[in-house]
């Protein structure tokens, strides 16, 4: 029986969000100035980074996506709450 290759794989890390960061508005980030407060890298088994996922404390969660040839995508996103219902001094006009 012939033996498979193996399947190339990627490591998470846990890098610094301070360093993260100016790496991140620099790509192109829109949301908050300040640095992430939750970030994961991925890297493969050359050492290459392939993909960040950094989240920010007031919402913002970003994910880019590193491609050998040098180009990459970046995703961004704000979580909101909203609630509904009306103030409970307001009465309903019929």
């Amino acid at each position: 029986m012939a033996r498979q290759a193996r399947r190339p794989r990627w490591r998470t890390i846990r890098p610094d969000p301070a360093q993260i960061g100016p790496i991140l508005r620099e790509l192109g980030f829109v949301g908050a100035a300040a640095d992430p407060c939750r970030v994961s890298a991925s890297h493969d088994d050359t050492g290459r980074w392939r993909r960040i996922h950094a989240h920010y404390p007031d919402g913002w969660s970003c994910v880019v996506n590193l491609r050998a040839d040098g180009s990459y995508s970046m995703s961004q996103s704000l979580r909101m709450q909203v609630r509904g219902g009306r103030k409970p001094d307001q009465q309903v006009a019929r």
